[in-house]
């Protein structure tokens, strides 16, 4: 999948088509996340589920985006329950489209 226009866009746009969610594998272990699973499954296995029909490449771009957020979400409820926060501050463009006012 192309970065043009900037990296992440187009798998942004085929996530918002994808309607199944295709289990990938999930990393957290304490404030440490691995996002090596995910990318070694995906170059395995991708070729595989869409010839079979499993799922189609905006359902792996979903569950990409999916399971990359919870695993974020996981470690920064973490940090602040370690932290006895109740406020996390999220800055930059990738995690701007995550916040809605």
């Amino acid at each position: 999948i192309s970065n043009d226009p900037s990296p992440g866009y187009n798998i942004e746009q085929m996530a918002k088509k994808g309607t199944q969610y295709v289990e990938l594998p999930y990393t957290v272990k304490g404030m440490d996340v691995s996002f090596s699973g995910i990318l070694s499954f995906i170059e395995e296995a991708a070729n595989k589920m869409l010839r079979s029909g499993q799922c189609t490449a905006e359902d792996l771009c979903f569950s990409l985006q999916e399971t990359v957020f919870a695993m974020l979400v996981e470690i920064t409820e973490r940090a602040m329950a370690h932290c006895g926060s109740q406020e996390v501050l999220i800055v930059g463009g990738v995690g701007c489209k995550y916040i809605t006012v």
